[in-house]
């Protein structure tokens, strides 16, 4: 049964390797039979998040953040790929994230970390998404 997954990408620097990373998750979904949207924190050009989308009323959500609430709302899964920056979440991903709440209660994620020092960093628990 083909699910609708959210892939989130964390980077905003405009020298961005792990975004060949994540572009291979994202088709590596398609050729599995998924409807895959694609986030990228630079093509959405969030503002730094002053109220969470269900703060604002209706008529007054932004459009920019109406148009992730329909792709993320609508998910059925949501994966995160990321490197993480100073032993942390990069900031473009966390302000991405940070807008919606509740709409992923109830629905499978799953991290892709990149870096060199993923591995020992997870292991110790020092990245928290």
């Amino acid at each position: 049964m083909p699910l609708k997954i959210v892939v989130f990408y964390g980077s905003v620097h405009s020298a961005r390797e792990g975004i060949k990373a994540a572009r291979f998750v994202t088709n590596r979904c398609r050729t599995r039979g998924h409807d895959v949207s694609f986030i990228d924190p630079v093509e959405y050009s969030l503002p730094l998040i002053d109220k969470m989308y269900k703060e604002y009323r209706a008529s007054e959500v932004p459009d920019v953040l109406q148009r992730l609430a329909n792709l993320i709302v609508a998910a059925d899964a949501y994966i995160v790929v990321s490197g993480e920056y100073n032993h942390t979440v990069p900031p473009g991903l966390s302000n991405t994230l940070d807008y919606f709440l509740e709409e992923y209660f109830w629905k499978p994620s799953a991290i892709v970390l990149l870096g060199r020092f993923v591995r020992r960093r997870a292991c110790c628990n020092d990245i928290v998404v």
